[in-house]
C-alpha cells in the first residue's frame, strides 16, 4: 500500500511540475551541492523573510540562483552548468585555499548570519559570516592575518561562483526553504 501512495504521489509531481527532478534542496546527503551561499537569517529583523540563496551548484550541474546576486531575495532562476565550467571552478575555489582556513565562523551577536557550504574533492568546509566590513565591528575591529585570509577566501568563492552563472536559464518558481541539516557540514561556532 505504502508503494503505492509513493508511485502516486511521485506521478502527481510529475504532473504537477512537468519533470520528475528530486528538489533540489532536499535532506538526501547525495542531493547536497558541492557549493552553496545563502542567508541563513537577517538578525534583529523582526519581519525578516530569510533564509535567502545566492547560489546552489550541485554536482551534475544543476544550478540555482539568486536572479540580482546584489541582494538577498526570493527572486531565484535556474539553469546548468557544463562539467567542463564546473571542474575550473572547483579548481579556481580550490587555489584561493579556503579549504586551509584556520578560523570559519565570525559571527556578531543579533546581526545577519550568511553561510557558505563547499563539498567536494573530498574536501568539506562550511563559512558563516555576515559581509559587514564596517570599522571596529566583528571582524574588523583589530583584524589578524587570519581574519583578513578569511575575508579575502570569502569574497572570492563568491565572486567565482557568480561567474559560474549560466547566460541561459529560466525562472526556478519556488521561494528558497530554510536548508535542510545536510547543508551545515559544522556548527557555527566563534573562531578566535
Amino acid at each position: 500500500m505504502k508503494l503505492l501512495f509513493n508511485i502516486f504521489a511521485l506521478s502527481a509531481l510529475v504532473c504537477v511540475s512537468g519533470r520528475a527532478e528530486t528538489p533540489p534542496a532536499t535532506n538526501d546527503l547525495t542531493n547536497r551541492p558541492f557549493l552553496a551561499i545563502w542567508e541563513d537569517n537577517e538578525g534583529r529583523h523582526f519581519d525578516s523573510a530569510a533564509p535567502f540563496l545566492r547560489i546552489a551548484i550541485w554536482s551534475d550541474g544543476r544550478i540555482v540562483f539568486a536572479k540580482d546576486a546584489g541582494k538577498w531575495n526570493h527572486e531565484l532562476l535556474e539553469g546548468r552548468i557544463e562539467p567542463a565550467r564546473m571542474d575550473e571552478l572547483k579548481q579556481a575555489i580550490e587555489q584561493t585555499g579556503v579549504f586551509e582556513l584556520k578560523g570559519n565562523c565570525y559571527l556578531v551577536p543579533d546581526a545577519p548570519v550568511d553561510c557558505v557550504l563547499l563539498d567536494f574533492g573530498g574536501k568539506q568546509q562550511m563559512l558563516y559570516w555576515d559581509e559587514r566590513e564596517s570599522p571596529g565591528y566583528g571582524i574588523n575591529i583589530t583584524p589578524t592575518e587570519q581574519h583578513l585570509k578569511f575575508k579575502s577566501c570569502w569574497k572570492e568563492v563568491n565572486r567565482l561562483a557568480r561567474e559560474a552563472v549560466p547566460k541561459v536559464s529560466q525562472p526556478h518558481g519556488e521561494k528558497f526553504q530554510r536548508p535542510p541539516p545536510a547543508w551545515r557540514l559544522k556548527k557555527p561556532i566563534q573562531s578566535e
